[in-house]
């Protein structure tokens, strides 16, 4: 088939490699004008590296990540519980994507700057346009052009009871130095607001993401940043030492994010389907984004490659197999985050080791095997 995939990010250039490996005619095309470099923090768990393995790039992942430490949560100063991941690492997104996408363009066709504006159904064909005015026709159009998904727009419709929002904003702040000089990770929690600290696998610098619920409002980055420094002081010495550098940070060098999931019920139309955070994002900050794009790759190359002359029936095999960890994932995420940002922290000390426990339980699914994988790097 000739296939198109849109976006370069990990479940784009995962599905592109895989696809072509299994003997399609595959093009990637990106908006953005080339792949990115550096960025926030990104988790990816043993189910993504062993789909990484698959792809022939376990040292592009290792090359570009640490292996995550143990994380500590803490509320109001007091040590709640201590947990790790097994096999999890820490990466720069924007690092590890660039590496990956560029590994991917050495075998198949890849065009940054390259913008979707329609998508044409076609009696046995699908047609893309471009921003350009060009158009193409393909076999198969697949959407991994993340939670704001161009493709998901055209196809599937607006986002109005697809997308799940619960009012919470995340505050992404880079820091220069690591907490009290240590490789550790945190999650604090105070007075409703979490703030999680994980050191940077590259550099001298600690990633505080501060989750905050904002309702329907706006908040400036001034207004978040002073929300952070309020927890770390009630956190204790050792987090208070750490205000000065917080409010040595250039608000607009910071980021603002909303609580983000989308939970429709279509993943697909005729000739297109969705993959990754385009058709299902959990969040960010779960640590499940990866997880589920790579997954749900593998999946749909699966499936695909049983009824290739059934697009339709191949994407809803995928749909079904991939919503059985994703829809789960979805809502203990939510839980969490609405239990640590709400007047239910209360009840955070009884619901956080159960969801823990459930979060790593849903990690351990079955990885497709792979008929793409010819060789390792």
């Amino acid at each position: 088939m000739k296939i198109l995939v849109v976006g370069a990010g990990i479940a784009g250039s995962a599905v592109a490699l895989m696809l072509s490996r299994s003997g399609h005619d595959v093009t990637v095309v990106d908006a953005a004008p080339e792949p990115p470099t550096g960025g926030f923090l990104l988790l990816f768990d043993s189910v993504a590296m062993e789909v990484f393995g698959q792809l022939g790039a376990t040292s592009i992942a290792e090359q570009h990540s640490v292996p995550t430490p143990e994380i500590s949560i803490r509320i109001n100063g007091r040590r709640l519980t201590s947990f790790t991941w097994p096999g999890a690492r820490l990466a720069r997104r924007g690092a590890l994507i660039g590496a990956l996408s560029r590994y991917v363009a050495e075998t198949v066709s890849m065009t940054f700057g390259r913008k979707l504006t329609g998508i044409e159904q076609r009696l046995g064909s699908v047609q893309a346009h471009y921003e350009d005015g060009s158009h193409e026709t393909y076999d198969l159009i697949v959407g991994a052009d993340g939670v704001n998904s161009t493709v998901r727009r055209l196809v599937i419709g607006p986002d109005d009871g697809m997308v799940y929002r619960n009012g919470r904003v995340h505050h992404w702040i880079r820091v220069p130095g690591t907490l009290a000089g240590t490789s550790r990770a945190t999650v604090l929690l105070a007075n409703g607001v979490q703030c999680q600290f994980f050191p940077y696998p590259d550099q001298d610098a600690t990633l505080l993401a501060t989750v905050i619920h904002a309702g329907d409002g706006r908040l400036e980055p001034a207004e978040l940043l002073q929300a952070s420094t309020d927890v770390l002081r009630r956190s204790g010495r050792e987090y208070a030492a750490f205000i000065e550098r917080v409010n040595a940070v250039d608000p607009d060098s910071t980021r603002i994010t909303r609580f983000t999931q989308v939970r429709g019920e279509r993943w697909h139309a005729p000739r297109v389907v969705l993959v990754g955070d385009a058709a299902h994002c959990i969040d960010p900050l779960s640590g499940l984004g990866a997880h589920g794009g790579l997954l749900g790759a593998a999946i749909l190359t699966e499936e695909l490659s049983r009824t290739p002359r059934d697009i339709w029936a191949a994407s809803e095999r995928y749909t079904r197999r991939t919503r059985r960890f994703v829809r789960p994932s979805q809502l203990f995420t939510a839980a969490l985050v609405e239990a640590s940002t709400g007047k239910g922290i209360r009840r955070y000390r009884t619901v956080v080791p159960d969801l823990v426990r459930a979060s790593i339980s849903y990690r351990n699914v079955r990885v497709p095997s792979a008929s793409y994988a010819p060789h390792r790097r």
